[in-house]
């Protein structure tokens, strides 16, 4: 089979979207359009590795744990040590999850004009049928996601917040054991880990105290403009905390009356 340079870059390009889309989706993450973009035709150009030697195996492991990292970089960016590891095992997990799909339909359907070499998709096909294909594998994705970590997802959500017209996001965790209100509006608290924002350097705040089993402290709040969790904005005033949370998966915590 004659290999055309363009075809080739076009299928790895949008092969590698979607891969990325589905990372996106899974880490839940807010990535740029940009960086999809330009993550996805960076990860096309390691499609030239068709042309190596099928047996050169280390060097196409090599090849492929150094992209996958940039890519993982270029899209993702860098939060901490463990983050990046996550982002890229599942990155890498997804990567793998789709290669399987195309050998797959390629052994049942046997198209005259694909072919895989070294992991890589060559594909002569109308560019409707390749979206159509991996928008298949896309959903079958997240179907198989949803059935397994439906707890999770119900837990664990993005949060985006506005204060003084400038918007935070962060992954937060709804916390049925919350119940923390302001005290005088009674409007739910979000408790939000000064790394992603510090209510020190607001100047109009309120004391909201708690109680634990420790004992009982204070927090201070901002009322927000606007909050959204999982891109879903909440009507009710909200308020926004900040303390300490001492947990790599997520940097706040929900009142869990504010979902119900």
């Amino acid at each position: 089979m004659v290999i055309y340079i363009d075809v080739l870059l076009f299928v790895n390009a949008i092969i590698n979207y979607t891969i990325l889309m589905t990372a996106e989706k899974l880490l839940k993450r807010d990535v740029r359009l940009y960086r999809m973009i330009l993550g996805s035709v960076i990860g096309a150009m390691f499609s030239f590795s068709i042309f190596i030697r099928s047996d050169s195996h280390i060097l196409l492991l090599v090849l492929r744990i150094v992209i996958t990292g940039i890519l993982t970089l270029i899209v993702f960016g860098w939060r901490s040590p463990i983050e990046f590891l996550k982002s890229y095992l599942c990155n890498t997990v997804i990567s793998i999850i789709y290669c399987g799909a195309y050998i797959l339909f390629y052994q049942i359907f046997k198209p005259p004009n694909m072919v895989i070499v070294n992991d890589i998709l060559y594909l002569q096909v109308n560019p409707l049928w390749l979206t159509i294909l991996s928008a298949i594998i896309y959903l079958l994705v997240l179907v198989i996601y949803k059935l397994f970590s439906e707890r999770i997802k119900n837990t664990v959500v993005t949060l985006k917040f506005t204060i003084h017209e400038k918007t935070y996001s962060c992954i937060g965790k709804i916390d049925t054991g919350s119940n923390l209100r302001e005290p005088f509006s009674s409007a739910p608290v979000i408790i939000v880990d000064t790394d992603i924002f510090d209510t020190a350097r607001e100047e109009m705040i309120r004391i909201i105290p708690y109680t634990t089993v420790g004992g009982s402290s204070y927090l201070n709040g901002v009322k927000a403009e606007t909050v959204h969790i999982d891109q879903k904005r909440i009507t009710e005033p909200i308020y926004i905390a900040t303390g300490q949370i001492r947990n790599t998966n997520y940097q706040a915590i929900i009142n869990s009356e504010i979902i119900r």
